[in-house]
């Protein structure tokens, strides 16, 4: 049987799947089909239920939380860190008023907190590994970095206005839920049943952790990636995160549910749902740190 599995063209992402991407980790009955693309393509094919494993924007999440629970793994979660609001003529927020921001699609995780912390900015939808170019042009006023964007921004005589993940945690005292990696909810695989989403989650956190445990030739290939600065990148995102989302984690993405209802962006009454891989967390965390 076929698996569908979509991820972004990311540093992360790549280092996370290459294990399973490349035959080294195995599903039992299950041949995985890879698909990358940018997260606002990935949203989209989400909301039209294209893909059994997709990656998403947290802020997009409400949107098909009734179709797709979130794996445990593998999802991107900052500590004082995310998204970031960069300028070449603008020092602070509150000159932004009225403004253009670009951002990588909307709903994201990016426009959200633009939304949320640039109050009265209009947002511009834009390819994201373009916006920093546009900004430097004077064709934006600002622009939301994501992805590895947001360690090469300087390179084009940009400065940092805010970092929007450091908002968000000074905000609400929790970490940001950046972008989620999900299930279909009512996949069930022939080999494996009932038990199918849990053995997709293990699939998920063997992957990682063979990454984890052969860096060199996972990096390797996650630097033909984004700009090829996927060691600076996947640092900002601990292990031990990634290989199994904490309850802050869990928290944080509960209030994204209800910040994105309250901007008028999403549904209300969201309950997230979370799906756990068989690992015990304990030989999950000692893999993270070895």
């Amino acid at each position: 049987m076929k698996l569908r599995i979509a991820y972004t063209p990311d540093s992360d992402d790549a280092f996370g799947y290459y294990a399973w991407e490349q035959g080294l980790v195995t599903l039992e009955g299950v041949e995985a089909d890879f698909h990358r693309d940018h997260i606002g393509a990935l949203n989209r094919a989400a909301g039209e239920g294209r893909f059994d494993v997709v990656a998403v924007s947290s802020a997009f999440y409400p949107h098909v939380a009734d179709d797709y629970a979130i794996l445990t793994v593998g999802n991107s979660v900052g500590r004082h860190c995310g998204p970031v609001l960069v300028s070449k003529a603008f020092e602070h927020v509150d000159q932004l008023e009225g403004k253009t921001i670009g951002v990588g699609g909307h709903p994201t995780t990016g426009s959200c907190l633009a939304a949320l912390y640039v109050p009265g900015a209009r947002l511009v939808t834009h390819p994201f590994d373009q916006i920093a170019r546009a900004v430097a042009a004077g064709e934006l006023d600002a622009g939301v970095m994501i992805h590895e964007e947001i360690v090469v921004f300087e390179e084009a005589g940009l400065h940092r206005v805010r970092d929007l993940g450091e908002a968000w945690c000074e905000d609400t005292g929790l970490p940001l839920p950046v972008g989620l990696n999900l299930v279909r909810k009512n996949l069930v695989l022939e080999e494996h049943g009932e038990d199918t989403l849990r053995a997709i989650a293990t699939a998920c956190e063997r992957s990682l952790m063979w990454g984890l445990q052969h860096p060199d030739q996972a990096y390797r290939h996650a630097e033909g990636f984004g700009r090829g600065r996927a060691r600076e990148h996947i640092a900002m995102f601990e292990d031990s995160d990634t290989l199994r989302l904490p309850e802050d984690a869990r928290a944080g993405i509960r209030v994204m549910c209800d910040r994105i209802a309250a901007l008028g962006l999403g549904p209300d009454g969201v309950v997230p749902s979370f799906v756990e891989g068989h690992h015990d967390l304990a030989a999950l965390m000692a893999c993270g740190s070895a």
